[in-house]
């Protein structure tokens, strides 16, 4: 009865640790992400109320709060876990690099689709230019030939030797 007791108590150990960490890595998470966007909205456009000075010492801060949560997560977990937990610190980075590795493959992908659409729509766009292109030529061409008929049915020449001509009966 005793070790289901303690197997009870770790089990909830485990579960209260996890809940823990699973906040904290979403904290962790939201904070890369806001330096992330900060750094992406300072690329776009310069806020006029942010010295240059100001805005890289609230970057390095965040960077350096970001280590320091991450060296006192893992201080605890390796030197306050619970023993059944084993080498959990060492498991989990192993599991993060295999995660983050998985993640730029699918961002990768996703770029890849982008510029294969992007390639498409642009391949599209000039195949409908040279198509249109081709359409105009041929019918400046037939404009030409039509007027150049026109030109010659109505010429003083041609006039000579056959009757008056219609202006809109070019092949008569």
């Amino acid at each position: 009865m005793e070790l289901v007791d303690a197997y009870g108590k770790a089990k909830d150990v485990v579960a209260d640790i996890s809940g823990h960490l699973g906040h904290f890595f979403k904290a962790h998470e939201q904070l890369e992400t806001h330096v992330h966007e900060e750094e992406l909205k300072t690329k776009k456009a310069r806020d006029p109320e942010l010295s240059v000075n100001q805005e890289a010492f609230n970057r390095v801060m965040a960077v350096k709060e970001m280590i320091r949560l991450e060296t006192e997560l893992r201080e605890m977990m390796v030197y306050q876990a619970p023993k059944e937990l084993g080498a959990i610190w060492s498991e989990f980075e192993a599991m993060r690099d295999r995660v983050k590795a998985e993640r730029a493959e699918v961002q990768r992908q996703e770029l890849l689709k982008q510029q294969v659409a992007l390639y498409r729509r642009a391949n599209i766009k000039r195949k409908i230019a040279e198509q249109m292109t081709s359409i105009l030529a041929v019918v400046f061409i037939i404009l030409w030939f039509l007027w150049l008929m026109t030109l010659i049915r109505m010429s003083h020449t041609y006039r000579g030797a056959y009757s008056s001509p219609s202006l809109f009966c070019v092949l008569c």
